[in-house]
């Protein structure tokens, strides 16, 4: 447990500085406490964020492609923190495959086919019009116009051109052009059949057969085969530019057929037997199909800038690809093969890494430290009523901190190195061998509950960031340090410690398993492993290593843990020994303080170690002059002679001797504070009342200087200092008690204890009003047992030993007839 120091420290740098800028003391504590913080903090920053001491980045060229890599560790190059690395050629890579992936975008024109028919319609009515405006020519027949012989004249010139001229005219009813490329030929066999309804209805049935009207799905005619195939070879996004509507075909579709694939079409309609004009000539078939041919156009037409806009589009949602590298995570291992890949990453992690981004993770690693220990700190400062560290807690525990944080990081580096050597070991099973609950064991140990909180806190969240920001590790490093903690308070000895720490490593393999469970890694073969390795390490390592810092720790800073307490306890201890012989009285006295207050502490929840160690300690001083004290006289008493403010000063000595001893046999801090704890500012009673009745009837003297009879203190800063306080002033003044029955011992506790807390003695500790009077209640029952009534023996029974030796009543003394406890 820890509690506020009993005198202040001597003048630090700190101290001076704020005197010379005139700041109080309390400006100067919290000086202190602001670098002790911010040295913790960087230290514990450069430990979680990796830095000087970190592997360097490889420099791997182009020229170590295919070439074994040598790393300076035989676990490889392994990266020292987060990295998230773009790859330049794989993300072009997927953008081509969006962009391939896009459909291409052909817009349909539905009315095509009906424009077609309808021009087609309107060119042949206009041309039989023309044709009847003329004279009527010589009857033909329905195979053609020809002489007697069975031959056509022979056209003259003017025929010619005029022939020529209603091409064109037909041309551009058909097609909206003069330049169309319709044969003169088949113009001439559909003048001669003087363009009949009949060839008009073949023309009709072909374009409709090319668009499919007749069809339950509509033919899309587009440009070629090839364009499709190069353009969409994964299918075609089809946009009626009527409906504003969209479908997907595949480019093999039935329904989509090029320009050529509609003619071959046509031809095989034609060929039918009785398809096409069957009572026609050959001549005038071949015209109709030709001409039919001519008209079909694409009705699918590709939409070459919206397709580059939604393949631009698509290029632009692709992500980046990343490669993720955590940290700790193997990028390269020692003799493997130096790929593209090795390449890509060890640029990219140069390229995030430089002398500023060192920087910028001590900078946020110590910013993280920070703000983590004082929000916990201030937390705890406001919950519990006895969290008040001292500087000196400040530095253990920072010492602590940074020592845990440091050893982790260590055996981390020793776990990727093993690991390499051994993998069918999970890595997770050396990571969760590490005794991480030791830390808050040892600081239960030696200091507080709540000191213990503070520090399993901090660490747990900070071991979670150092292993890759693992909230795993974290919950798995909190629990065992709470369990640790919480179960080292029933350990008195060595065997407590080592049952502390199965208890620790039980719940730590608990903890293992729940949380593979929780994230769905199952009870596998590397979960069990793992688990193993927690209750293995947990269980042995932490009480190893509490029992090894414990001493060095009591050493360095002056604490004293139970198992120090019990040593001290041991009445065989040196100083015990000499205060024996040089004080009796005041050993007797020592040992039935340490009794009451024993008790009361286990009564009231405090340290009942601490309290009788305090007990055995606290008038040791009195060993250097016995005879000053009452409760080592033999009938002379030295005081008879001296002035009163002589006697106060001799009897306040015996602090400044105690403190002196306790030096010298190296006591424990806690155990030292209680030697002037325990008077606190009270007065020398006795003699300060002896030199007020002195004082009564001079005129003219001085007045009686107070502080020449008061202890100088401090008051009681702990629970176990005040209790040896109220029992060294209840066992005073009950031992002069006549009759010691049980009412007058209930009444004198009473008083006592009254009498304490209105002198404002215990104002500095934690004592509550409840605690007081379940002290009072445990004094009671320990002073009913030292002063128990006794029977009245006989006179003769006092005389009938072998001989006529007396016989002597044990525990009691022959005094006038009278029967008197023993050490009186």
């Amino acid at each position: 447990m820890s509690e506020p120091e009993s005198s202040p420290p001597g003048p630090s740098p700190l101290d001076a500085l704020a005197r010379r800028f005139r700041l109080g003391p309390a400006w100067a504590r919290r000086l202190t406490s602001l670098v002790l913080l911010a040295v913790v903090s960087v230290a514990a920053g450069f430990v979680i964020s990796p830095g000087l001491y970190s592997q360097q980045i490889p420099a791997l060229t182009e020229e170590h492609l295919g070439k074994p890599f040598r790393a300076s560790s035989p676990a490889g190059f392994k990266a020292g923190r987060d990295y998230e690395i773009v790859h330049q050629a794989m993300t072009e890579q997927r953008r081509h495959e969006a962009q391939r992936a896009v459909r291409p975008v052909y817009d349909l024109s539905p009315g095509v086919g009906t424009e077609i028919r309808t021009a087609v319609s309107g060119a042949f009515a206009e041309m039989r019009q023309r044709l009847a405006a003329k004279q009527s020519p010589e009857a033909v027949s329905p195979e053609g116009q020809k002489t007697q012989q069975g031959r056509k004249p022979a056209a003259t010139p003017e025929e010619r051109r005029e022939l020529d001229a209603q091409r064109e005219d037909f041309q551009v009813l058909l097609f909206g052009r003069r330049d169309a490329t319709l044969e003169p030929d088949d113009f001439a066999a559909l003048s001669t059949a003087r363009f009949s309804e009949a060839m008009e209805a073949a023309t009709l049935t072909l374009v409709e057969r090319a668009y499919g009207f007749s069809e339950p799905m509509p033919v899309y005619v587009a440009g070629s085969r090839e364009e499709l195939s190069r353009e969409g070879p994964q299918g075609i996004t089809v946009r009626d530019l009527r409906h504003s509507g969209e479908q997907t075909l595949p480019g093999t579709a039935p329904t989509v057929v090029d320009v050529r694939e509609a003619h071959l079409e046509l031809d095989r309609f034609a060929s039918i037997p009785g398809n096409l004009l069957p009572d026609f000539p050959g001549v005038q078939r071949r015209a109709v199909l030709r001409l039919a041919k001519r008209l079909v156009r694409p009705n699918l037409t590709i939409n070459l800038a919206e397709t580059d806009v939604r393949r631009r589009q698509a290029a632009s949602a692709v992500k980046d690809a990343v490669i993720s590298i955590k940290k700790g995570q193997r990028v390269i291992g020692d003799g493997e093969l130096v790929n593209e890949t090795h390449l890509v990453a060890i640029r990219g992690m140069r390229s995030q890494t430089d002398r500023l981004d060192l920087v910028q993770l001590q900078v946020g690693g110590t910013g993280l430290a920070a703000l983590l220990i004082s929000a916990t700190y201030l937390f705890c400062r406001a919950a519990f009523r006895r969290f008040r560290p001292t500087r000196k807690d400040g530095l253990l525990l920072g010492v602590l901190l940074v020592l845990m944080l440091g050893l982790l990081q260590l055996w981390v580096s020793i776990a990727d190195a093993v690991q390499d050597r051994y993998t069918a070991l999970p890595l997770e099973a050396f990571y969760y061998a590490f005794p991480v609950a030791a830390g808050a064991m040892l600081v239960r140990f030696v200091l507080s509950e709540e000191l213990a909180l503070f520090f399993a806190l901090v660490l747990a969240c900070l071991a979670g960031v150092m292993l890759g920001n693992s909230l795993a590790f974290g919950i798995y490093s909190l629990v065992g340090a709470l369990v640790a903690a919480d179960r080292v308070t029933k350990a008195k000895d060595r065997v407590g410690i080592f049952k502390a720490g199965l208890s620790t490593g039980a719940v730590n393999a608990v903890a293992v398993l729940c949380l593979f469970l929780a994230e769905g890694k199952g009870l596998t073969s590397d979960t069990l492993l793992t688990a193993l390795s927690a209750l293995a390490g947990t269980s042995l390592a932490v009480p190893v290593m509490v029992m090894a810092l414990t001493p060095l720790i009591e050493a360095l800073f002056g604490y004293a843990s139970d198992l120090k307490l019990l040593e001290l306890a041991n009445l065989n201890h040196p100083a015990l020994k000499e205060l024996i012989v040089q004080a009796p009285g005041t050993y007797h006295h020592s040992i039935i303080i340490g009794t009451l207050v024993e008790n009361a502490a286990e009564t009231i929840g405090a340290n009942p170690l601490l309290a009788r160690s305090c007990a055995y300690y606290h008038d040791i001083g009195k060993g250097r002059n016995p005879l000053y004290f009452g409760e080592n006289q033999k009938g002379e008493n030295k005081h008879d002679s001296l002035a009163p403010a002589m006697s106060a000063v001799i009897i306040k000595r015996h602090v400044t001797q105690g403190l002196e001893m306790a030096r010298q046999y190296r006591l424990p801090k806690l155990v030292a504070d209680a030697i002037p704890q325990h008077h606190g500012t009270r007065l020398v009673g006795y003699f300060f009342h002896k030199a007020v009745k002195e004082q009564e009837g001079k005129e003219g003297a001085p007045p009686i200087d107070e502080s020449i009879f008061r202890y100088p203190g401090p008051k009681p800063q702990f629970r176990e200092a005040a209790l040896v306080m109220i029992a060294d002033a209840v066992e005073a003044s009950t031992r002069s008690l006549p009759e010691p029955s049980t009412p007058r011992l209930h009444a004198q506790v009473q008083k006592m204890i009254n009498l304490i807390f209105s002198e404002g003695q215990l104002d500095e500790c934690d004592l509550t009003l409840r605690d007081l009077n379940l002290i009072s209640q445990s004094f009671l029952h320990t002073l009913e047992g030292i002063y128990h009534a006794r029977p009245e023996y006989p006179a003769g029974a006092l005389q009938t030993g072998p001989k006529g030796a007396a016989l002597t009543v044990a525990g009691t003394k022959q005094d006038g007839g009278k029967a008197r406890p023993a050490g009186t």
